[in-house]
Order: structure tokens, then sequence, then C-alpha cells
């Protein structure tokens, strides 16, 4: 028993910590790729467009088979004194449909066979559009997943930044409240004024205000990382810290990769479009029953064969048109593309020149941090020796504390900065 119980405790701790190690940046978008519903849905759309190919090829290479049945009755009235007959010799004083176009009936049932013949072109026109198609739903779920990305990836860094300064409020907090012990030790010896220690006491209740708020705001942030993970949402000890790995410079910007493609709807259209202006040559083949009167029809079995052209002539210059509208379409499409090439390079030059201002600015922060914290080691020390007044030590903290914000901003202004050039950098 003492071994089972040991080996559930060790899958616990192990299931716990795997469950604390796996809320970081990565599990948040790996969830988000896998519930999104537009990937889900582009997926199918593919499969949809592989199906596609195979109805392209049976409708335009396969033999296509079917049967029809039909019966016709074109009856006289005053036919010879009869009121109403069914005849192939009808009266001249009858009344009815002319004896050449129905023959007084029609009895039959067939089976057919045709047959597309020449339409090789056709029907790969047909293809490569389809394939080009197929392609534009494959960029859409790169840009889908490429935006997923990005917008978990902001809101983790968002949601961390509101963890760090939690963090800090707490480290401060429980600072201020160790002073505050000495402080009441402090004035009962008279050393300190009891207005100093109400003083203290009242910053540490705004500080305990500001904690709460903080608190809401990161579940509130947490929250809405779940939401745009597609998963439910539940209660996390602690985030990681976010991790962006930097991308270098693709051979092929996405968006040439789209403008290229979007180019070659545009071709595939046009061709789609002209495939009516081919040489049409189908081949057909009947069998079956086919009769005008009923009497004898065992022998009216038989069988007929033969083969269509069709060559079109003139269309009011549709193709030339259509053609000339392809174009234009086309020279839009190259505008689109140079201005998207413009804006590209002047957004990551102006990235970089941020990031890089924001490190020397770390830096100096970083180095005036650092005096602070000095500072307020020797003011601790005066403080309870009487030398300076509770106002000057709290107005040191809030400076320090102040400064530590700043500093958590521009960390996280740092990884915004680093998130926002990966996404477009690519």
């Amino acid at each position: 028993m003492k071994k089972f119980l040991s080996i559930g405790l060790i899958l616990l701790v192990h299931a716990f910590t795997y469950a604390q190690e796996a809320h970081n940046l990565e599990f948040f978008i790996e969830q988000a790729k896998t519930s999104s519903p537009k990937l889900s849905e582009n997926r199918n759309l593919e499969a949809i467009g592989e199906l596609q190919n195979k109805l392209i090829i049976a409708q335009n290479k396969a033999f296509q088979i079917n049967s029809t049945a039909e019966v016709l009755v074109a009856p006289y009235l005053n036919n010879n004194g009869q009121f109403i007959a069914i005849t192939t010799m009808p009266s001249t004083n009858a009344y009815g449909y002319d004896v050449g176009i129905t023959n007084g009936g029609l009895y039959s049932t067939q089976l057919n066979i045709t047959k597309n013949l020449l339409n090789q072109s056709v029907t790969n026109n047909l293809l490569f559009q389809n394939k080009v198609n197929i392609t534009a739903i494959s960029l859409s779920s790169e840009e889908i997943t490429h935006n997923l990305v990005k917008n978990i990836s902001d809101a983790y860094i968002i949601a961390y930044q509101l963890q760090l300064q939690n963090e800090f409020t707490q480290q401060i907090l429980r600072d201020l409240e160790n002073r505050l012990k000495v402080f009441e030790l402090l004035v009962k010896k008279g050393i300190l004024m009891e207005s100093d220690y109400l003083l203290l006491q009242l910053d540490i209740e705004e500080k305990k205000i500001e904690l709460l708020q903080l608190k809401n705001n990161y579940v509130t942030a947490v929250n809405q990382l779940f939401s745009l993970s597609g998963i439910p949402a539940e209660e996390i000890a602690q985030l990681e810290e976010p991790i962006l790995i930097p991308i270098r410079t693709p051979e092929s910007f996405f968006y040439k990769q789209k403008f290229k493609n979007d180019s070659l709807q545009l071709i595939a259209e046009r061709q789609v479009f002209e495939n009516q202006y081919k040489p049409q040559l189908s081949a057909y083949a009947n069998t079956g029953v086919n009769a005008v009167e009923l009497s004898n029809i065992e022998h009216k079995i038989g069988a007929s064969a033969g083969m269509r052209l069709t060559i079109p002539l003139y269309d009011g210059n549709q193709k030339k048109t259509n053609a000339l509208q392809t174009k234009l379409k086309q020279e839009n499409l190259e505008f689109y593309k140079q201005n998207s090439e413009l804006q590209l390079a002047n957004n990551l030059m102006s990235l970089q020149q941020q990031i890089k201002a924001l490190q020397e600015n770390r830096t100096l922060l970083g180095k005036q941090i650092s005096k602070q914290e000095n500072v307020l080691e020797i003011y601790k020390g005066k403080l309870v020796q009487g030398q300076i007044s509770i106002v000057d030590y709290l107005n040191v903290v809030q400076s320090y504390k102040q400064n530590i914000y700043t500093q958590v901003q521009m960390q996280t202004n740092y990884w915004l900065l680093q998130s926002e050039y990966i996404f477009i950098n690519w």
C-alpha cells in the first residue's frame, strides 16, 4: 500500500509540475492553433479543394452514362368522325400538331454514353485554377496563424507585466509592514511620533488597495489570454517569462507570396473564361427502344452513334475585353505590392530605431535604480535612528517604486516591440 501511495504521490507531483511549466507563451500559442475555428475551417476547405480536382477530372474526362425514357402522345381531334385519335395519317379536317413534327407520338427508352474529346487544355486550366485557390486557402491559414501568434504574444506580455507589478508591490508592502513593526517600538520609546506611525499605516493601506486592483487586472488579463487561446479559463500560479524567438529576414516576404498567388488567380480566371473559345469535340452513342407507334415496337430496338464538333466564331469581342480587365487588375496588384514593400521597409527601420533607443534608456534607468536602492538602505538606517522623517522615507520609497514600474513598462515595451518586429518581418 505504501508503495502505491508513493507512486501516486510522484505522479501527482509530476502532473502538477508539468501543469505549472505548461503555462508559458508557447502553451497558449499551441492551444490557439489547435482550437481556432477558422484554421479548422481552412483545413476542411483545403480537403474540399483536393476533392474538387476529382470532380473536375470526372466532369471533363470521364464517360458520362445516363438512361432516359420518354412517352409522347400527340392526338388529333375530329379525325374521320372520331372525336380523338392517335395516328400518323390524320385526315385533312383533323386538328392537331403537324405529323411531320410529332409523327403522332414517341415511345423511347435509351442508354446514352457521351465522352468529351480534345479537352485536355480545358481540364488543365480548371485544375490550375483550383490549385491556385487551394494555395490561397493555405496562405490564409498562414496569415491567421501569424496573427494568432501576435495577438497571444501581446496579451501574454501585458499579463506578465501585471504579474511583475503585482510581485513588486507585494515586496514593497511586506517591507513597509516590517517597517511598521519597528515603528511601533520606536513610538513606544519616544524616538518617533505617533503621527509618523499613522502615516506609514495609511500608506500601507493604500498599497493594499493598489495590490488588490493589480490582482484583479491580472486575473482579467489571464482570462483574456485563455479566451484568445480558445480554451476554458483556469487559475494559474504564475506565468513564465515570455520568450520571443527572433526570426531571420525571410527570402520571400509573405506579402510577395500573396501578391504572386493573387496574380496567378487572375491568370487562372482568364484561362478558364477562355475555355469557351476552344473547339469542343464530343462523341456519343445510345441504344434502346425508339418508336413513334406502339405497333411492332419490339422491332424498334436499335443503336446510334455520332460526334459533335463546336467551334466558336464570334462573341462580340468578349475575349478581348476580359483580357483588358485582367491586365488592369494586375496593374492594381502591382501598385499595392510596391506600396507594401515601401511600408515594410519604413516600419522595420522605425522599429529598429525604437528598440535601440529603448535599450539605451533601460541601461540608464537601471543605473539610477541601483543608486536608489543604496539610498533606500541608507534611509532605512537613519529612519530607525530618528534622523529623517517618515515623509522623506516614503517619498524615496514612492520614487523607487515609480522607477521600478517604469523599468517594468520599458521591459514590456521592449517585448511588444520585439513582437511587432517579428510580426512585420515576415
